[in-house]
């Protein structure tokens, strides 16, 4: 694969893994909004309109908006999102973390603040992981086996229950990236 497409990708994947995994800081800000800038029109302008104004309010609607969509409303776990009970750490999650394991990815839950290892920031992270190792065959494996299962669910979830443009801008992003990075994968491999 071309490196500045892969270096282009793992960007996407760090990025949302970030914003999906905890809430933005007041001094991240101007990078969120210089991020937020470089996305195409169709997709930014809200997310830019929803990061304007005051420092200050701007960092406490988001802060808001993140605890009611991830905290309250949506429980971003691909757990909750496919197994039949709905519930958190099932055997989807220990299959998700033995992917990590025989990758050599092993991430910190206390320091992330999540719960089981199938949180959808860390699954990203892990993408971002894979991308940078240059391993396609498991980026296609772990993208039909996991992510591309339910990502793209959550991110229409995500774009219709958030309540900023930010959040909503996000969500329809993870829903289009993760559909077209698979098929740009899909085709790597065929091709």
């Amino acid at each position: 694969m071309p490196l500045d497409v892969d270096r282009a990708r793992r960007g996407v994947y760090a990025f949302l893994s970030r914003v999906l995994t905890r809430e933005v800081e007041l001094d991240e800000l101007d990078a969120l909004r210089e991020a937020v800038g470089s996305l195409p029109a169709w997709l930014g302008s809200r997310a830019s309109q929803a990061l304007e104004g005051d420092d200050e309010d701007v960092y406490l609607s988001l802060k808001v908006d993140f605890t009611k969509t991830f905290l309250l409303y949506i429980h971003p776990y691909e757990s909750v999102f496919r197994d039949p009970s709905g519930l958190l750490c099932t055997d989807l999650s220990v299959s998700v973390k033995r992917y990590y394991q025989k990758a050599g990815y092993e991430p910190d839950l206390a320091s992330t603040g999540v719960r089981c290892f199938d949180h959808i920031g860390l699954e990203l992270e892990f993408m971002a992981r894979l991308i940078e190792e240059g391993d396609v065959g498991l980026q296609v494996r772990f993208m039909e086996d996991h992510l591309g299962r339910w990502a793209p669910v959550l991110g229409i979830v995500v774009s219709e229950t958030a309540s900023t443009g930010f959040y909503r801008t996000v969500g329809e992003m993870l829903a289009h990236f993760i559909l077209a990075d698979y098929e740009y994968l899909s085709g790597e491999v065929d091709g």
